[in-house]
């Protein structure tokens, strides 16, 4: 039998098409604080497991270098302070719903930015390593997943990794994930940059009514 490209192409289409589905039956669905299906385009509040330990993600100047521009991950020192909403995304599969282990971009959810750029999570590099607005879709340092913890047994919590093999183009030979945290920056600010150290977090849909933090 004579085997047309476009046969062939229906083929592999059927084989991939058949792959995701098995893959996204069996791939765990991440949940928010309410224990709803976390929702891609949805913005949610990213907050600390742990009661006591700080308030949600926010944005502020570039405390690692004293710029201003970009914008940098931080965290609301109050733990009443819910900080700024995001929307994850999916990468690669186009979803409703955000699985674990899947790749994403992470996007801040304002209106106003002094900065004027990208509203996308980066990990930038350089002489200060740490986590920045300003990253593209679909590339390395923009790269991120999320997995879930067993910090506390019986709470629902989930880790954020940077995976830039995952992404884009990357020359990298490595395929390691690294889990995204908190750390002291300058005058003792806590701002997002690649840890060895855990830092559980929930998300709290910020359209009201479901925006509950987990204690203990």
């Amino acid at each position: 039998m004579k085997i047309t490209l476009s046969s062939l192409l229906l083929t592999l289409f059927i084989i991939i098409t058949t792959t995701f589905s098995h893959l996204s039956a069996t791939v765990d669905v991440i949940y928010d604080s309410a224990g709803n299906k976390l929702l891609n385009g949805i913005p949610y509040y990213i907050l600390p497991l742990l009661r006591g330990t700080g308030g949600g993600l926010t944005l502020s100047s570039n405390i690692n270098n004293n710029n201003t521009c970009p914008l940098a991950l931080t965290q609301e020192p109050f733990e009443l302070s819910y900080g700024v909403p995001f929307i994850i995304t999916p990468i690669v599969f186009d979803e409703d719903f955000i699985r674990e282990s899947y790749p994403v971009s992470i996007k801040a959810d304002i209106v106003a930015d002094p900065c004027q750029g990208s509203k996308i999570w980066k990990v930038a590099t350089g002489d200060v390593v740490g986590v920045t607005l300003g990253g593209v879709l679909n590339t390395p340092e923009s790269c991120f997943q999320v997995v879930e913890d067993d910090m506390m047994p019986g709470l629902r919590s989930y880790q954020i990794q940077h995976c830039p093999f995952k992404c884009g183009l990357n020359s990298s030979t490595s395929f390691s994930c690294y889990n995204i945290g908190v750390v002291s920056g300058a005058g003792g600010k806590g701002f997002l940059a690649p840890t060895d150290v855990i830092f559980p977090v929930v998300f709290a849909n910020s359209f009201g009514g479901t925006s509950v933090v987990q204690s203990l």
